[in-house]
């Protein structure tokens, strides 16, 4: 892990600016819908970084017994299980080839699942990458978590889908939603204390929401990442494909780790509350 400077913020009014238009590109208008509070802007604090000893088309990431979990699609490379340590070597446990486009991640009651995005399919590993199992999914998968008991995801629109994890039958659903206006693109999930966090499918936002009411209640202007990036790292982003996509979380330190698609560096650090 590679520690780095505390970056400069950007202004608040410029982040109220940024967020504005993140929700105007992903808004869908709702008609009679109940109607949400504002959400209030988060920031995020880098403590450090893990430089990767090779890089994934990440879709989804977790973290599990002091190690990172990632699902990767077939842009570039193959549909893998992945494994990284928090020194950056990063380990292959399963390859799907190119045969499907692998999607988010979520490991439950010692299971990795992992979505495909329109290939309707969901493959259940054990920790080690033996594929154990697999489950059909009506719908386009994209972010995965799980409350405990359901395993939850996205299909690219502005509904949250529950799922049973054995089967994968779909239960009840919730429209995601900021102020009056439904969201849709929200990818990458990883649910922290009750809540969800997402990814906004190509911007450098993400958000957090109640998977109970789909109601966003914060967002976060993650360009704070591109501050502290080498010429290197930054130049990993350059292709509109290699977006910022991956969140894991860990309960014991209360860090997050964050990440792009083909992103060179994992970024670590804590989500806080703006000042007005």
């Amino acid at each position: 892990m590679t520690s780095t400077g505390r970056p400069q913020r950007p202004a608040r009014g410029a982040a109220r600016l940024v967020i504005a238009a993140m929700l105007i590109f992903c808004a869908i208008p709702a008609a009679r819908a109940q109607v949400c509070a504002d959400p209030a802007l988060m920031q995020f604090d880098v403590s450090s970084k893990i430089v990767r000893s090779r890089t994934g088309f990440t879709q989804g990431l977790e973290l599990r017994d002091g190690v990172l979990y990632e699902s990767t699609g077939n842009v570039g490379g193959t549909t893998q299980i992945n494994t990284i340590t928090l020194d950056g070597k990063v380990t292959n446990l399963s390859d799907q080839g190119r045969k499907v486009f692998g999607e988010g991640l979520t490991i439950l009651n010692d299971e990795v699942v992992q979505l495909t995005w329109q290939d309707r399919q969901v493959f259940v590993y054990d920790l080690a990458g033996k594929l154990k199992r697999q489950m059909r999914n009506p719908r386009d998968g994209w972010g995965l978590a799980h409350d405990g008991t359901n395993l939850m995801f996205t299909d690219g629109g502005p509904s949250l889908y529950y799922a049973d994890p054995k089967t994968f039958k779909l239960g009840k659903s919730v429209t995601i939603r900021a102020g009056k206006n439904q969201v849709a693109g929200v990818n990458e999930l990883e649910r922290v204390d009750g809540k969800l966090y997402g990814n906004i499918f190509t911007t450098r936002s993400i958000v957090r929401f109640d998977p109970e009411t789909g109601c966003i209640d914060a967002v976060a202007d993650l360009s704070v990442l591109w501050d502290v990036m080498t010429p290197e790292e930054r130049a990993s982003t350059d292709s509109a494909e290699n977006v910022l996509n991956g969140i894991a979380y860990d309960a014991k330190t209360g860090l997050f780790y964050l990440t792009g698609k083909r992103w060179r560096a994992i970024f670590v650090g804590r989500f806080r509350e703006a000042k007005p």
